[in-house]
């Protein structure tokens, strides 16, 4: 549209009543830009179109806080401006950028417009607020996320009349909005290929913080990889199809006893002897698993193990080549490690916590076991701990510094079980490491000892005895290993049952420890309790509790399942409570019942004190009722007042039983 049609339009708006132009659909038949409508409209409710005030801007501090937080985008924009601003051919411009807020942190302009702006209060670190200078293609630019044009008279202010405005918003890789690049000219400039120069300003400026954002987080990842790297305990070394070394890791630099920048861009041939396996691997274009071997460098043999992984080219590029180096030593350790579980448990962390007397003899027991060199056996039910147990056993032993396996011989298969124990593997005469050698020096434990085959169980007195394994090849490996067994079963009634050998279990029973199960010392339940608690706040970072009538239930069952259950108990109930306090409620229905019908049961063969019947009564009652105290006294057939006088007497409260 031209100028002076513009003007008109312009001028019938600002001097027409505001009832005609109610809103945007009623300025249709203007044919303006839809922005410059809703701009025009917005502006005439905030101001007049002949006054002008001075814009606000930032300085001193603030406006340098303003620079560093935007000063990735400035570094990048401020050559970019530069170039684009010493190539514009007219007298009269200026080049800004600003912030996602509006505020001008560059500006380059000639002097003739400096001078037209300054008039203005236009300069750097400006704020284009439309609400003060009218509309103004910088603030409808980040408005709108989308390049704008405001030519002459489409500003609503007048005194904006004589500039011609190109803005484009610049975006981070997010798609979010970072600032604006603005083109200002004088409105009778030729203005044809403005908005596109401005615009291709601002994708140049995305494209290269974008490409920027790319290389600092590429550095950042291969920093992290070489941090990680670094930390592994293997060595790494990594080279490329011609053989030249590419990465050299800080653990392959202490087992190659040579500083890794040193190796850097030599050719791996001229440098190390690699194994005749690894070099085949490479021919044939395939991994190697972890093998044992040694490598010439600099003239001398060092042992390790290695393992090759060859990473594939992308996009025709060449493969590339990685050796983990292992030491002889970790990778025992490792050995060690998956054969079966360190201990981590001692007598101060077991879940063996209370005051019985019979509780405290089977740690006294335990210690007494630890303090020997015969075998361990510890038997009770399901549930109790017993594995926790032996790790206290081996950590305050001679050997807890040594290894400690752990085997099920529940969850082996018969036909696997003398290749597991004993190292001889049915399908060759080659012999396999067995989990008596890994656990040389150290603590085996044999949980489910009931379950060993007939072959096993000889095999296992003659090495009790002798101290020595018989391997398939007819090797005699002497073993020091101390044997800690367990057993959920009357392993006796199998010794009558000709099911596990007599004189085995004799070899076994150098400590002999009955763990007694939890019904039969009750008294020890609040100790767990208190002890399980503590465990599940610190868990959950919150102070766990449970309310004295919970309590007073969980003391009353026998608990089959022993310590385990009563721990799954609480944790459910936790999961069910709607804060950091346990109650009754919160118990499994299902347990709760059980409980209570119990009780019943018994109280029909044994005398109760009338107190404790009337306990039971009342917390039957809460529970059945859910704490409604009126169906409560209904259901007992007592008056409310009695039924609140005996609440209190056995101070039991409502709330802990209502739901929801």
């Amino acid at each position: 549209m031209k100028q002076t049609e513009l003007k008109i339009l312009w001028h019938d708006f600002i001097t027409s009543d505001p009832l005609p132009y109610p809103d945007a659909a009623s300025m249709e038949h203007l044919t303006l830009k839809p922005y410059v409508t809703e701009s025009w409209l917005r502006c005439r409710r905030q101001q007049r179109h002949d006054h002008w005030s001075t814009p606000l801007y930032a300085k001193g501090i603030t406006f340098k806080s303003l620079c560093r937080n935007r000063a990735d985008m400035i570094n990048i924009a401020a050559p970019i401006l530069e170039d684009i601003f010493a190539y514009l051919t007219t007298a009269e411009c200026a080049l800004l950028l600003t912030d996602e807020t509006g505020c001008t942190l560059s500006f380059h302009a000639s002097p003739a417009m400096s001078q037209r702006l300054m008039a203005l209060g236009i300069g750097e670190g400006i704020y284009w607020r439309e609400s003060m200078m009218g509309n103004n293609a910088v603030t409808t630019a980040l408005l709108l996320h989308e390049p704008v044009s405001l030519q002459g008279y489409e500003h609503f202010n007048q005194h904006l009349h004589q500039f011609a405005c190109f803005a484009t918003p610049i975006f981070d890789s997010y798609s979010a909005v970072m600032g604006a690049v603005g083109l200002i000219l004088l409105n009778d400039s030729d203005t044809v290929s403005a908005l596109a120069l401005v615009h291709s300003t601002a994708q140049q400026i995305s494209a290269k913080l974008h490409t920027d954002m790319i290389l600092a987080e590429s550095n950042q990842h291969l920093s992290e990889v070489h941090a990680l790297l670094d930390g592994v305990e293997e060595g790494v070394l990594a080279w490329d199809h011609k053989g030249t070394i590419l990465y050299l890791n800080k653990n392959g630099s202490d087992l190659l006893n040579v500083k890794g920048e040193k190796l850097l861009g030599k050719n791996i041939q001229d440098t190390l002897t690699l194994p005749q396996r690894i070099v085949h691997a490479i021919a044939e274009n395939r991994d190697v698993y972890l093998f044992e071997t040694a490598v010439e460098f600099q003239g001398a043999f060092i042992a390790l193990a290695m393992s090759l992984k060859i990473v594939k080219g992308i996009a025709n590029t060449p493969d590339r080549y990685i050796a983990l180096l292992h030491p002889i030593d970790h990778i025992r350790e490792l050995v060690h490690r998956h054969g079966g579980a360190y201990a981590r448990l001692t007598f101060d962390d077991l879940d063996y916590v209370g005051t019985s007397s019979a509780i405290r003899r089977v740690v006294r027991l335990a210690q007494q076991a630890a303090k020997g060199r015969g075998s361990v056996l510890l038997h009770g039910e399901e549930g109790l701990g017993k594995a926790y147990l032996a790790q206290a056993i081996h950590n305050a032993s001679e050997r807890r510094d040594k290894p400690f396996i752990t085997i099920n011989c529940q969850a082996i298969p018969r036909e696997a079980m003398a290749s597991e124990f004993l190292g001889n593997n049915a399908h060759t005469d080659k012999p396999v490491i067995s989990k008596f050698e890994l656990a040389k020096g150290g603590t085996l434990l044999l949980e489910n000892v009931e379950y060993l085959t007939q072959e096993v169980q000889t095999a296992l007195l003659q090495l009790l005895k002798t101290g020595l394994l018989n391997k398939a090849n007819q090797t005699l490996v002497p073993l020091d290993v101390r044997l800690i067994t367990t057993t959920d079963v009357d392993i006796n009634q199998f010794v009558e049952e000709n099911r596990f050998r007599r004189h085995l279990l004799y070899e076994l029973q150098s400590f002999d420890i009955h763990v007694p199960a939890l019904r039969e010392r009750s008294e020890d339940i609040p100790a767990l309790i208190k002890h399980y608690l503590k465990i599940m706040s610190r868990e959950m970072g919150a102070h766990v509790t449970l309310s004295e009538d919970a309590q007073q239930l969980l003391m009353r069952y026998a608990w089959p399942g022993n310590n385990r259950e009563l721990r799954n108990v609480l944790e459910r109930a936790y999961s069910y409570s709607s804060g950091n306090r346990i109650k009754v409620k919160d118990i499994p229905a299902p347990l709760s019942e059980n409980i209570l019908e119990a009780s019943s049961r018994e109280a029909s063969f044994h005398l109760h004190s009338l107190q404790e019947m009337e306990r039971d009564a009342l917390i039957q009652a809460a529970m059945h009722c859910r704490g409604k105290a009126s169906q409560m006294a209904s259901s007992l057939k007592i008056g409310r007042t009695s039924l609140w006088r005996k609440l209190k007497q056995f101070n039991i409260h409502l709330a802990d039983y209502k739901v929801g």
